[in-house]
């Protein structure tokens, strides 16, 4: 499990680095073009992501105290999140 977990690790800090590298690229061209930043917010709710995952978390903080296995679902629900915050930024537009 620790191979597992390392691998996944160098993958999602892969996936990470490279996805914030493109957001600094990005936000580097925007400030250049000197515009004005965009005020309008979008129309995202995330209460429900959120919920779901304190849910989650504190569901699997109890199954530690159940099966001792489930201490290494903490650590890749951590990877899972490192590697979703470096996909958004390849999934984000720039402005135009």
């Amino acid at each position: 499990m620790y191979t597992l977990i390392l691998v996944l690790g160098i993958c999602a800090a892969a996936l990470f680095l490279a996805g914030f590298a493109r957001g600094l690229r990005n936000a580097v061209i925007e400030y250049r073009r000197g515009k004005p930043e965009p005020t309008e917010v979008p129309d995202y709710n995330y209460v429900g992501m959120a919920a779901i995952s304190v849910v989650i978390s504190a569901t699997v903080i109890a199954l530690v105290g159940v099966a001792p296995m489930w201490i290494y679902a903490g650590p890749l629900m951590v990877l899972g999140t490192a590697a979703g915050i470096g996909v958004a930024f390849f999934v984000e537009r720039p402005s135009a």
